[in-house]
């Protein structure tokens, strides 16, 4: 497979010093005088939204507010308004180019620029490095502030006001203007560039997951926008490149992303902005989009997408897509000469406003700009997913193949390797999801609401992360404990025409308490007149186990229809998916879990239901079958 290209030879420091812009010599959005190219509809939509707040308080902020997420682990209380404050000042900055630069929508700039540089920190209280060390305290230090997603989401808000709205800021005052520049360096880039504590940048405390790609296309733009001396813009212009390659040499060959679809707008898409960027600022690079890494990067979405608006979902990531940024997607699938990967993006636009979609949230006034100032986005036609028959990403190891190429009617597999300790990990080595007509109905439920447990000492007691509640095997008693040596063993994936199979041994998975020596399992989609997904597995151990248990976790209501034989029927009617088993070998039981965190009822509804497989007479070697068909 092709190693990752280093982009540090492709910009190397003494060309970044050749090419950089100075401050005011490039711009993201047109300058003053330069039309900005609103269609009527979206305008007034921008203009509505911006009014609907004219004159309206903006969203406290108190301490005791920050202070939740030591005290309880409540981050949701905190972020809330943040993100408010953020998504008004992004409105107000497009409706202020959307009218003409009127006075209207002035102060309320200056406003929200004056409230965020007034704001003591702008990290998310869970990332804070005093708050995560209980013992210092509940609130953020503002002389040593820490580097996270929420502050550079910030920096970048802010750069983008200086970009839009410097000159009219200044005819009302030039110090807003100078102190937001003040701040997005005291803040965000001084400590980017002359601190080494962040572990997001290179692997040393923490996974290279999507933190290094979206913080530094953060602060690429900031940089570009903000920093007037020619020395320091640099410096940071190369050091942003030195951690790209870090993110780089950690990715998966085949271009996958472990911590799933959702996580990929801010991992792969993120990447694709600061390469686009990158490549904007020198003017040169070109040629890197050809790279096979970054090609490959950008067709993920594809091979993940299950259709109607539900995903592959193994880890964290929600089933149903969440943040998705089409007009980014598109962008990539033309630079990288893919147009299966722009007609995916322009299906997932549909019907919807290319700038100002109803369900835009969180408001990201960067993506929105990139939809509005892409003409080639703004005028796509209509195109349908391409929905490629299969797939299979042997250093991610996930595999997924739907039963028809170019539609959703029909099965749909996706079955993984991999080990428990990647990023937004599951105890799930060896897991599988079976949807039917595009609907999820053997599944992994996903994460919910976030919260100080959900990534610490904690995660692994909560029960969605587990292996009970994952399609693996329990083994005396023991599932799968988490940790990077509990992984799969003699991967392979066969794909045909007729037949997509994952073959992998489970037995690295668990403990060696479990006592097992093999645990082959097969997930194969067969095609033809007789569809069926089939999982097969044969075991053995060192002795006859105590206790060996299968189970399923499904989307939809389940009824034992017969001896060995089940039926899960999915919300709203539609053809469900019949499920045998060898009912002289296994004993079933079906069990509601019901669900009340609405980071998963709005995915699932009120509950999701559990089949439970009790071997009747466990043996130290065995083999089992379970087949899932479409109903009706």
């Amino acid at each position: 497979m092709p190693a990752a290209p280093s982009l540090t030879d492709w910009f190397p420091p003494g060309l970044v010093d050749e090419l950089l812009p100075a401050l005011g010599e490039w711009s993201p959005v047109p300058r003053p005088g330069e039309e900005w190219p609103f269609e009527a509809a979206t305008r007034a939509r921008v203009l509505a939204q911006a009014r609907a707040a004219l004159g309206e308080p903006w969203p406290a902020l108190p301490a005791s507010l920050f202070a939740r997420f030591a005290r309880d682990g409540d981050r949701t209380a905190y972020q809330a308004p943040w993100d408010a404050r953020r998504a008004r000042l992004g409105r107000a900055l497009l409706a202020l180019a959307a009218s003409g630069f009127s006075d209207e929508f002035a102060d309320e700039v200056m406003d929200g620029v004056w409230a965020l540089c007034e704001e003591t920190s702008w990290v998310w209280p869970a990332h804070d490095f005093r708050v995560l060390d209980a013992r210092q305290g509940l609130l953020p230090d503002p002389e040593a502030p820490t580097l996270d997603l929420g502050a550079a989401t910030t920096a970048v808000l802010l750069a983008l006001a200086d970009a839009i709205a410097g000159d009219a800021l200044d005819a009302r005052d030039p110090l807003p203007r100078r102190r937001l520049r003040r701040e997005v360096w005291t803040r965000v880039l001084g400590p980017y560039l002359e601190r080494s504590e962040w572990g997001w940048y290179d692997g040393s405390t923490a996974k290279l997951n999507n933190w290094n790609p979206w913080i530094h296309s953060d602060l690429l733009l900031a940089t570009a926008l903000t920093v007037e001396n020619p020395a320091a813009r640099s410096a940071l212009v190369s050091r942003i490149v030195r951690g790209l390659d870090h993110y780089l040499a950690a990715q998966p060959e085949d271009g996958g992303c472990d911590e799933g679809p959702h996580y990929w707008w801010r991992a792969g898409g993120s990447l694709f902005e600061c390469l686009e960027l990158l490549t904007s600022l020198l003017g040169t690079g070109e040629a890197l989009f050809a790279e096979p890494l970054i090609r490959d990067t950008a067709r993920y979405p594809l091979l993940m997408w299950v259709g109607d608006g539900w995903s592959v979902s193994f880890a964290d990531g929600p089933a149903r897509l969440r943040e998705a940024a089409p007009s980014v997607l598109h962008r990539y699938g033309r630079r990288t000469g893919q147009p299966a990967v722009a007609a995916h993006a322009r299906a997932l636009r549909g019907s919807a406003d290319p700038v100002l979609p109803e369900d835009a949230t969180p408001y990201d006034l960067r993506r929105v700009l990139g939809a509005l100032l892409d003409p080639e986005w703004r005028a796509a036609g209509e195109a349908a997913f391409p929905l490629p028959a299969q797939g299979w990403l042997p250093g991610t190891q996930v595999l997924v193949a739907r039963e028809t190429q170019g539609t959703t009617h029909g099965l749909l597999l996706a079955a993984k390797g991999g080990h428990n300790d990647e990023s937004h990990n599951h105890n799930d080595v060896g897991s599988f999801l079976v949807a039917v007509d595009a609907r999820p109905l053997l599944i992994d439920v996903g994460v919910g609401t976030y919260r100080r447990e959900t990534f610490g000492r904690e995660r692994y007691g909560i029960w969605s992360m587990t292996s009970a509640y994952h399609n693996v095997p329990e083994v005396n008693g023991h599932g799968q404990p988490p940790g990077r040596e509990f992984a799969a063993r003699e991967v392979r994936a066969a794909l045909g025409p007729g037949r997509a199979a994952l073959t992998l041994d489970l037995a690295g998975a668990y403990p060696a308490a479990a006592g097992l020596r093999a645990w082959e399992r097969t997930a194969a989609l067969v095609r033809g007149e007789r569809a069926r997904v089939e999982i097969r597995d044969a075991w053995r151990l060192d002795a006859a186990p105590e206790r060996l248990v299968l189970r399923l976790l499904l989307g939809g209501e389940v009824t034992v229809t017969g001896a060995g034989r089940a039926l899960v029927q999915p919300a709203g009617g539609g053809r469900g998916l019949a499920l045998a088993w060898d009912e002289a070998a296994f004993a079933a039981d079906a069990e509601t879990v019901v669900l009340d965190d609405p980071a998963f009822t709005r995915v699932w509804g009120a509950a999701v239901h559990r089949l439970v497989l009790t071997a009747r007479a466990p043996a130290a070697e065995g083999t089992h079958v379970l087949t899932a068909r479409p109903s009706g």
